[in-house]
């Protein structure tokens, strides 16, 4: 009887190790090799806020990136070093039924943030932040408080925002 109690710790202890093991704190790094490619904007969800205006803007919707319509979006991401990347957006016109570029970026990739450093008409306010990244589904969050968005127009005028967009890979 000892000796089944034995092994019965034996095999309990062995069980909590390769769960402590399996458990360790790998969420500052993803697996880029599935970053590359088109993603189609699937839904997106979420609120920004004018110092303009007194209530927040919210939404959540959804596409389909196979049926484009009026509201629908995709992105490009390309490798172009070791860990920088282009991204180029792209909005479908639904009067002309073709895709329209909307805005081009390079970032380098920083743990699961994609430090933009140029911007032109892309997630102006915000690093996009990866949420979730497979091999046919992409998250990625923008959330930004006070952020000045044009001294020169008034030094005054803020955004503020918390929203994800779910992208599906297409391409």
């Amino acid at each position: 009887m000892k000796t089944l109690r034995l092994i019965g710790m034996a095999v309990i202890a062995v069980i909590m190790s390769v769960n402590f093991i399996a458990c360790s704190d790998d969420d500052d790094t993803i697996d880029t090799s599935s970053l590359e490619g088109t993603w189609g904007l699937v839904r997106s969800a979420g609120w920004e806020l004018c110092s303009d205006e007194t209530e927040k803007d919210t939404w959540d919707y959804t596409n389909d990136p196979y049926n484009p319509d009026y509201d629908s979006e995709k992105i490009v991401i390309k490798k172009l070093t070791d860990n920088t990347y282009s991204i180029t957006a792209y909005y479908y016109n639904a009067g002309t039924k073709v895709w329209q570029t909307g805005g081009s970026q390079t970032g380098v990739l920083d743990g699961k943030t994609i430090v933009l450093k140029d911007y032109d008409g892309w997630f102006e306010y915000a690093n996009p932040i990866i949420e979730t990244l497979t091999t046919d589904k992409l998250v990625l969050r923008m959330k930004y408080d006070n952020v000045q968005t044009d001294p020169d127009y008034d030094p005054e005028h803020r955004h503020s925002g918390d929203f994800t967009e779910t992208y599906t890979k297409i391409k």
